[in-house]
């Protein structure tokens, strides 16, 4: 390395205080700076942060820019950018702006010292900016650092700060324990003099700010076709070295090795561009630039991802023209059967991820694309989700989980969160247990599976979901059209580790959700919530079992529910089966054609039972309630026609009589350790959705 050309400034553990960056330059250098930042904690979110900041103490008015080049996708929500805070303690007043993995600028403040902290907007950028005048706080995103877009401006009324405040970079993994690194240059407005870690975050972060060093930046991608694209990027600072070669790294999602293109000599500034020739259609593809200069550095551009389109370029729903294309399901009741259309945005041009490995990597990276995608299984395995969520935060994935091969998959040790919109989720089991954990404790009183308030048109269909600390399967607060079909809701642990203590909970349906179906389930060895309709929801229960439990169906306050066909066996108190509080008197419901074992009500007096459904969804065919035992049994779950052991033992339990409750996953066996097969699939170019039906039937029904 030239000493001459390259200035390394310092590398700044935390709690370190050092000279300013922009002072040792002057803010004149012509060769670029970069700051990398290293940091953990859980979030910067919420009513306390947990993060690493690089800031100095500034009085007054200030304006605020940067551009963020890089972030690591540890996380969706790991985030990076500018910050005033008034102190620094965790839960201090804060406004942010922030850029997260996929790209997305937004801001977000917390009002208030200790108070729950707030967004606004969500658009594309890497330039990020925050200026105070006076009371006002404004906040900024550019693709240019020359023309600003507003995201919002707050004034006193909404957040007041002191005249003395902390300003400068944070940057949040949201997994405490594990560093993300973000990166940033052109850095104006401020000269952060020090750095420390804010809150819990296990592991130490740091600072690295170095002078001279090469820039590149990954371009648009153009010439898209279905085995082949034009990759695009800029040089635009050598770092003082003579030449640089320039190229691209790709890989498709969700492996982990880069493939390399060929390079492209440049002695000075200015764009390049490689075509990859290589690609495999209807796949997404992670690209970056690289510049490797002639005194021995590298640079990196930020990741960019694309996808690959189809070569039939169909835009229908499916080779015969029709939605409903390919066998029906084995069950009396198909995904779209409730008040949710299953991925009405699937066609022949989804891209699709396909799983090789059963790791949570391979996973995660799949359903954090933001984009239309379908997750399809060349695997089968356990999946270890590390005790820790697994989060959905895109609009628009679904996950075929009986496209593996047998027997399938099985993801433990951590929840599936559905925090996103029009989401599907098939054919797969997931079994949270307790994780090791030995005291109760909040941070993992979860839900084995749940959509997340505020999500619409869901749908959950055969799933085997066990061993939840709170609830096995929920719906979230003032959700819309969410479908629960054909799954096996079992074995919540009862006295676990929920600081709550006894909590063996089948289903809860949020607040305020509006056209929720659950139709042909099983509900099995829970103490409660079968399912428990909250406040406000309009709910149709179809069908489903109801096994071994001590409340059944449970109204609150302002609900309404078309309660139709169900059994309720094995009850184990003299409650009725559909019950409200005592007081409630709110509560309407539906009832026609639901069965009961021995002497216990269906229905307690504080239900106003009703003539008429007050919702039903449209086509929706009820079974005799003499057929519904029968057929759950036969129909429910990830794979009924491929079981794994622990679904069999649930189920042969139902059918022999049993009566019991589990408060460890130890007691019944602990986390299953499924064998790894695999088998290449081939992805149809026309016909995805009968395709997809072809392989829900082949795990359904033991016919095919």
């Amino acid at each position: 390395m030239n000493p001459d050309r390259r200035t390394f400034l310092r590398a700044l553990g935390a709690g370190s205080i050092g000279a300013t960056t922009a002072g040792l330059f002057g803010g004149g250098a012509a060769a670029a700076t970069v700051i990398s930042m290293r940091g953990g904690g859980d979030d910067i979110w919420g009513t306390a942060d947990a993060f690493h900041y690089h800031y100095t103490e500034l009085n007054g008015d200030f304006d605020v820019a940067v551009q963020n080049t890089g972030i690591d996708n540890v996380e969706s929500w790991t985030k990076a950018g500018p910050m005033v805070r008034e102190s620094l303690a965790p839960d201090a007043k804060n406004v942010m702006v922030r850029r997260r993995p996929n790209g997305e600028a937004s801001m977000q403040y917390r009002p208030e010292d200790g108070a729950e902290t707030e967004s606004v907007g969500g658009t594309p950028a890497d330039w990020l900016r925050l200026k105070r005048s006076g009371d006002t706080i404004e906040t900024y995103h550019s693709t240019d650092g020359e023309t600003w877009t507003s995201i919002t401006t707050l004034g006193g009324d909404d957040i007041s700060l002191g005249d003395s405040v902390y300003v400068g970079l944070a940057v949040t993994s949201h997994l405490s324990g594990t560093l993300a690194t973000a990166t940033f240059q052109n850095l104006s407005g401020v000269e952060p003099d020090r750095n420390r870690d804010i809150g819990d975050v296990d592991v130490a972060g740091s600072v690295e700010s170095t002078a001279g060093v090469p820039l590149v930046s990954t371009g648009d991608v153009t010439d898209l076709a279905p085995n082949s694209a034009t990759l695009t990027g800029e040089l635009s600072d050598l770092g003082g070295a003579g030449s640089a070669a320039c190229y691209f790294e790709y890989r498709e999602v969700p492996t982990e090795s880069w493939n390399t293109t060929a390079s492209t000599e440049r002695s000075s500034p200015g764009a390049f561009s490689v075509e990859a020739d290589d690609l495999t259609e209807r796949r997404y593809y992670e690209v970056r630039a690289v510049a490797d200069t002639a005194d021995g550095d590298t640079a990196r551009g930020a990741v960019s991802t694309f996808s690959t389109p189809n070569p039939s370029n169909s835009k229908a729903p499916d080779s015969a023209g029709s939605d409903h294309a390919g066998p029906d399901s084995a069950s009396q009741f198909g995904p779209s059967d409730g008040f949710a259309e299953a991925a009405p945005w699937l066609d022949d041009d989804t891209p699709v991820i396909v799983i090789t490995e059963p790791t949570r990597h391979q996973l995660e990276k799949a359903v954090t694309v933001d984009g239309e995608r379908l997750v399809v299984f060349e695997t089968s395995g356990t999946v270890d989700l590390g005790v820790r969520d697994l989060p959905i935060p895109y609009d628009k994935c679904y996950i075929a989980g009986q496209t593996a091969p047998s027997p399938g998959v099985t993801l433990v040790r951590g929840r599936v969160n559905v925090a996103a919109s029009d989401c599907v989720l098939q054919h797969i089991r997931v079994r949270l247990g307790d994780a090791g954990i030995e005291e109760p404790t909040e941070d993992w009183a979860l839900d084995t599976v749940n959509t997340a308030d505020e999500t619409e048109n869901n749908v959950i269909d055969h799933v085997s979901a066990s061993w939840s600390v709170d609830e096995c399967l929920s719906v979230g607060y003032e959700t819309a059209d969410t479908t629960v079909s054909n799954c096996l809701v079992a074995e919540a642990l009862d006295d676990s580790v929920h600081p709550k203590g006894e909590h063996g909970y089948g289903s809860l349906i949020g607040n305020d959700a509006t056209n929720v179906a659950m139709l042909g389930n099983v509900w099995a060895f829970n103490t409660d919530r079968h399912p428990r309709l909250k406040e406000g929801t309009e709910s149709v229960v179809v069908n489903n079992v109801m096994y071994d439990f001590e409340d059944g169906t449970w109204l609150d306050p302002d609900t309404e529910a078309s309660i139709v066909g169900n059994a309720y066996r094995k009850p184990n108190s003299d409650k009725a089966n559909v019950f409200a509080e005592d007081g409630v008197d709110t509560a309407t419901a539906y009832l026609e054609d639901n069965v009961t074992d021995d002497d216990v009500p269906m229905v307690d007096e504080n239900v106003t039972v009703v003539d008429e459904r007050p919702l039903w969804p449209d086509g929706l065919a009820a079974m005799p309630s003499d057929r519904t035992f029968e057929h759950n049994l036969e129909h429910v779950g990830a794979r009924p026609a491929d079981r794994t052991a622990t679904d069999e033992r649930i189920l042969e339990h139902v059918e022999l009589g049993a009566s019991y409750l589990v408060d460890s996953q130890k007691q019944v066996g602990g986390y299953p350790d499924l064998p790894v097969n695999s088998h290449e699939l081939n992805v149809p170019n026309g016909g995805t959705r009968p395709w997809l039906r072809s392989w829900s039937r082949r795990v359904e029904s033991p016919d095919g």
